[in-house]
């Protein structure tokens, strides 16, 4: 592996590091590790600060495919996630899910859970939610390029297992998997369906060249 190689899949870890902080500050503050509100000034900001500062190295150095997969990655990450909030906000019509989670999430990061939601607090809670189907697009693109959507398929069925598996679902009152609400298990493994429909396609369409950090052709150009 030679040094140009070595400095891509440093960046690239170090990209993966980043993009993980924000979908597991929701899960850690419901473990009880800290409030969102103190998550979010002291890992999800600074997780944000540290890939944008791998973006610019990356297009320093020159490492295009790299750049290419990181902002495809997010963007269809967050395309993607329109396709889950479709599936989730017809469920939640309908009563399948026991609250509005991009709303909870928004009191739960400025620290409203007494007062309730405000314009402010909604605004972020769907900046938040859209910002980790961003990173869960990324990691996906950076770890492993472009793939069929079959992969992504079960790259967002894992997804929304480990969502249901985290302390998340009971301190929202469903227990362990959602068992206790079906309706809301259902919701979301077909909303994680359509995540990784949209998320494989899309990746199909707009990255070049097969492969990522752990996949082949990774030293193609962009």
């Amino acid at each position: 592996m030679n040094r140009s190689r070595l400095e891509e899949v440093a960046l690239g870890l170090v990209a993966l590091s980043g993009a993980a902080v924000a979908p597991n500050i929701f899960p850690a503050a419901q473990a009880g590790l800290a409030s969102m509100a103190i998550l979010g000034a002291d890992l999800l900001l600074p997780s944000i600060g540290l890939l944008l500062g791998v973006l610019g190295v990356a297009a320093w150095r020159d490492h295009r495919a790299l750049v290419r997969r990181m902002l495809v990655g997010a963007a269809a990450g967050a395309v993607a996630t329109v396709g889950l909030e479709a599936v989730r906000l017809t469920s939640f019509h309908f009563g399948g899910m026991p609250g509005d989670l991009p709303r909870l999430l928004g009191v739960l990061l400025t620290d409203r859970f007494m007062e309730g939601p405000s314009p402010l607090s909604d605004a972020l809670g769907y900046a938040y939610h859209f910002w980790n189907g961003a990173c869960f697009g990324l990691l996906f693109a950076v770890a492993f390029g472009r793939a069929s959507w079959r992969w992504t398929v079960v790259y967002g069925i894992a997804l929304g297992l480990g969502f249901l598996a985290s302390p998340a679902t009971t301190a929202l009152g469903v227990g362990f998997l959602a068992l206790q609400m079906p309706a809301m298990l259902a919701t979301v493994l077909l909303a994680h369906v359509v995540f990784g429909v949209v998320l494989g396609l899309l990746l199909q369409r707009r990255l070049p060249v097969a492969g990522g950090l752990f996949g082949r052709g990774a030293r193609q150009p962009a």
